[in-house]
């Protein structure tokens, strides 16, 4: 998996660690809304498909609390690159998500986006973001991004929490693709 559709992914699944601070705003039909605990996705085996402007990408990993817990680290990690990492949950139960961060050498990045579904089962994610000024000038532009989040089952026998199997079968960590965005 390119670099870029691996910090794709994992911004993605690290969105959903965002969604557990505490925060109060308009939400985007105007209500204010006071989020307590945001989406949490139900341990087990979960499959993400991912698709924008360079194609279709797909991961599946294995999720429990302390993994849930290294997304939120990353999640922290992007904070620390981004000048604007906002999220809220409308009255409709959506997620809405705003960002602008600097990647580096991958550009600086401005996301708005959406989640909706139940996070427990089944979940859809839809963003567009606008980057400039990355090293590798395919990666600038728009782009439109949809995400199909979907939970397998448990965790097969030959995974463990925090495993991941990437496009193609290659095997990963999720603390080690959270270490090397």
């Amino acid at each position: 998996m390119r670099a870029s559709k691996r910090l794709l992914a994992l911004a993605i699944l690290a969105a959903l660690g965002g969604c557990h601070r505490v925060t109060a705003g308009q939400s985007p039909g105007g209500e204010t809304v006071a989020v307590a605990s945001g989406p949490e996705q139900a341990p087990g085996l979960w499959s993400q498909s991912v698709s924008d402007r360079h194609g279709v990408s797909s991961l599946r990993y294995c999720l429990d609390k302390a993994a849930a817990t290294t997304l939120a680290a990353f999640d922290r990690q992007l904070n620390g690159r981004c000048a604007r990492h906002d999220i809220a949950k409308a009255a409709d139960g959506t997620w809405h998500f705003s960002t602008n961060c600097d990647m580096g050498a991958a550009g600086k990045v401005a996301t708005e986006g959406v989640m909706r579904g139940n996070f427990h089962t089944h979940y859809f994610i839809e963003a567009e973001s606008q980057t400039v000024g990355a090293s590798n000038g395919s990666a600038n532009g728009p782009s439109r991004m949809l995400a199909d989040v979907q939970r397998l089952g448990d965790c097969p026998k030959e995974m463990k929490a925090g495993d991941v199997v990437l496009s193609g079968g290659g095997h990963s960590r999720l603390e080690e693709l959270a270490a090397n965005p």
